[in-house]
């Protein structure tokens, strides 16, 4: 058996990557996770490739979670004739209302009519990421004008971020809501809702989706300083978090971004929650075949700091080599565990409940048993999320249920390896046994093989959690 991978990965799909060939490809390299990005995808698409990831993984035998990023509320510029090619000292107007009227010769509309509101004289505005910057200069509700700071191209539709202004966008748009039923229909396992601010905008979402009956759970993406400032408190109501440094870019200052991935990865671990490292980790094989040395740097950092997944954008969405990304990314965090299979965070985070002590017995069980496997009996996927906060230092975790959306959830959990296995009811031996006879067939257990058998499942009617130790 080789060594399994624990850190998962995350893969955007695009135009380089729609065909049910190269899907198949991603997921043969080591893709545990489809991103379908709304910001860039029609409904028919997302039909599409949907179907394709479901067939390809049910091809390869391999439980692949999908994950619908949600566009959200982000503030754009509106269409321009012709670029504007802008130089330092040039004033630009932003127009609150697609109707008033300009004033200055670069004079654009903005989708935000709140934003001559929220902004004051003196603040900067980023445009497409910071290429262009922009210091305000008069701010009204009907407009915004400003002086250019940066010298460069300004096409239609442009991202705006505006660095420490607190912003009154609402957490979802009408396309998000139509989006969301969407993704509801197809089943998708995960949401990712962009611009996450305070933990009401993630509970409006969660919310929704109860009343949908939708089992997806909410990724809370960390994209702004607002958000930063509700930290705990979003990581806290969240199935997970995603580190998008893209915005994260713009919206801090830049040497702030490593404390920060830093400081969110800590506040995850301490919750006990998912946490997804994501945008540039390969930004340079979108055109070439090999990776620079920082970007391998920069997998390392994520790795040694045990997040559960580091995600590629660009590089499988409209990348030239999609498939090689994936592999690069699988044989460097491979490389990376074997030399550091432990991590400082978890050992900090607090034993809240009797469940939380007897993860913690099993993980220790585990850790001082050489070859030893963690095998977990589960309904609702609890036991296996803990198990996975935890972080054992060498042990992998296969983890058991009857259900296929719990199955799909723990996809994304580090170290997790998920099976829909049927439970014989009130036979606890029968089901592991069954699960044993599984893990033989895929060459994934030894004979011999120490197990820490870990379950809150296998006793009908009676809550009991108990930690077993067997040999394969």
């Amino acid at each position: 058996m080789s060594f399994m991978r624990k850190t998962k990965i995350l893969c955007t799909l695009g135009p380089a990557t729609e065909s049910p060939e190269v899907i198949s490809a991603l997921i043969a390299k080591g893709a545990d996770i489809i991103r379908l990005n709304m910001s860039h995808a029609s409904h028919e698409w997302v039909r599409a490739v949907n179907a394709r990831v479901r067939e390809a993984a049910a091809a390869s035998r391999r439980e692949i979670a999908v994950l619908m990023d949600l566009t959200g509320p982000s503030i754009r510029t509106g269409d321009v004739e012709q670029p504007w090619q802008l130089e330092v000292g040039d004033t630009v107007e932003l127009r609150c209302s697609p109707e008033a009227t300009a004033s200055t010769r670069y004079s654009v509309s903005v989708n935000y009519p709140d934003l001559g509101k929220d902004i004051k004289e003196g603040d900067t505005i980023m445009v497409d990421g910071g290429m262009i910057q922009i210091k305000t200069t008069e701010a009204s509700p009907q407009h915004v004008i400003g002086t250019v700071m940066t010298r460069g191209e300004m096409k239609s539709r442009r991202h705006i971020n505006l660095p420490g202004v607190p912003v009154r966008l609402p957490p979802l748009t009408q396309k998000d809501y139509a989006d969301l039923d969407l993704g509801v229909e197809l089943g998708v396992d995960y949401f990712a809702l962009s611009f996450a601010r305070e933990p009401g905008h993630v509970q409006h979402l969660q919310l929704l989706l109860e009343q949908k009956r939708s089992k997806a759970r909410v990724i809370a993406k960390i994209e702004n300083q607002q958000a930063i400032n509700n930290l705990d408190a979003l990581v806290e109501v969240s199935g997970g978090i995603m580190i998008a440094r893209g915005d994260l870019g713009s919206e801090c200052p830049i040497e702030d971004l490593p404390l920060i991935q830093r400081q969110i990865v800590e506040r995850c671990s301490y919750h006990g929650r998912k946490v997804i490292v994501a945008t540039q980790m390969l930004e340079s094989m979108i055109e070439n075949p090999v990776p620079t040395r920082a970007e391998v740097t920069d997998i390392f950092n994520a790795v040694i700091e045990q997040v559960d997944c580091v995600m590629l954008s660009g590089e499988t969405s409209v990348g030239r080599y999609p498939d090689k990304c994936v592999e690069v990314l699988d044989a460097v965090i491979r490389r990376i565990e074997q030399k550091y299979p432990s991590g400082r965070f978890a050992s900090d985070a607090p034993l809240k409940t009797n469940k939380h002590k007897t993860v913690k017995a099993a993980i220790t069980l585990a850790n001082s048993i050489q070859g030893a496997k963690l095998l977990v009996f589960t309904l609702r996927g609890v036991m296996a999320h803990l198990l996975a906060h935890q972080r054992p230092e060498h042990a992998p975790i296969f983890a058991f249920t009857p259900n296929l959306h719990v199955s799909r959830t723990l996809v994304t959990a580090r170290g997790v390896h998920p099976f829909v296995l049927k439970f014989t009811e009130g036979q606890p031996e029968a089901s592991i046994r069954d699960a044993l006879d599984h893990l033989r067939r895929e060459n994934l257990i030894n004979a011999g093989d120490p197990l820490v058998i870990l379950s809150d499942a296998l006793y009908d009617g009676v809550n009991v959690d108990a930690i077993l130790l067997r040999q394969a």
